[in-house]
C-alpha cells in the first residue's frame, strides 16, 4: 500500500488556510468530501473522531509534521489527504508549529493495515531533509512527485496497483 495511492493527486492541499489545529482538520476533511472520498453527512462524526483521537495525545510527531489518523466504520477504504501550511499551525501546546499534515482514515476492522500505514508514513517523514523539500515544494504537482519519489527510494519501485490492503482477517477491504 502506497501513500500516494491513498491521497491521490487531488488529496494534496499545498496551501492550507487554517490557523489552528481544528481549522486544519476541518479543511482537510472538507477536501476529502470534495473529492468524494468520504460522505458529506459524515463530516461532523469524522471531525469528532479526529478531535477525540487528538485528546488522547497529539498526533504531531516532530520535524514540523502531524499525522492525524482514526479507524472508523465511516471509512470503507483507506483515505487520506496531505496539507501544507507555510506559516505553521499550533497543533499541540508546547511543541513546534506543524507545517505538514497527513490525515488519514482507516476502516475500523483494518487494525494491522492502519498500523502499517502509520509506520509507512513515519518512515517517509523521518528524514529532516525530505520534510524540508516538501515544505519548499512549489505546488501540488511537486508535492505529489516528492511523495512518489520518497516511496520509491525508501521502499523500492512501485509495484503498481496491488488491490486494497487486507483487513485483520486477511480479506481485502473494499470500498
Amino acid at each position: 500500500m502506497r501513500l500516494i495511492e491513498i491521497i491521490g493527486n487531488d488529496g494534496v492541499v499545498p496551501r492550507l488556510k487554517a490557523q489552528t489545529r481544528d481549522e486544519a482538520l476541518m479543511e482537510l476533511v472538507n477536501r476529502l468530501i470534495e473529492n468524494g472520498r468520504v460522505n458529506e453527512e459524515d463530516r461532523e462524526d469524522l471531525l469528532m473522531a479526529l478531535l477525540k483521537r487528538e485528546s488522547l495525545g497529539a498526533t504531531s510527531i516532530g520535524h514540523n509534521v502531524a499525522i492525524p489518523h482514526v479507524k472508523t466504520p465511516l471509512a470503507n477504504e483507506f483515505v487520506g489527504v496531505l496539507g501544507r501550511s507555510r506559516d505553521g499551525i499550533d497543533f499541540a501546546e508546547g511543541e513546534d508549529k506543524v507545517h505538514l499534515i497527513i490525515l488519514f482514515f482507516s476502516p475500523e476492522r483494518a487494525v494491522s493495515g492502519h498500523l502499517r500505514l502509520l509506520a509507512h508514513i513515519g518512515g517517509i517523514l523521518n528524514h529532516d531533509g525530505y520534510v524540508r523539500l516538501l515544505l519548499e515544494a512549489e505546488g501540488r504537482n511537486e508535492l505529489v512527485d516528492l511523495v512518489r519519489d520518497a516511496e520509491r527510494m525508501i521502499f523500492g519501485e512501485d509495484p503498481g496497483p496491488s488491490g486494497p490492503p487486507p483487513d485483520d482477517q486477511g480479506d481485502p477491504v473494499l470500498a
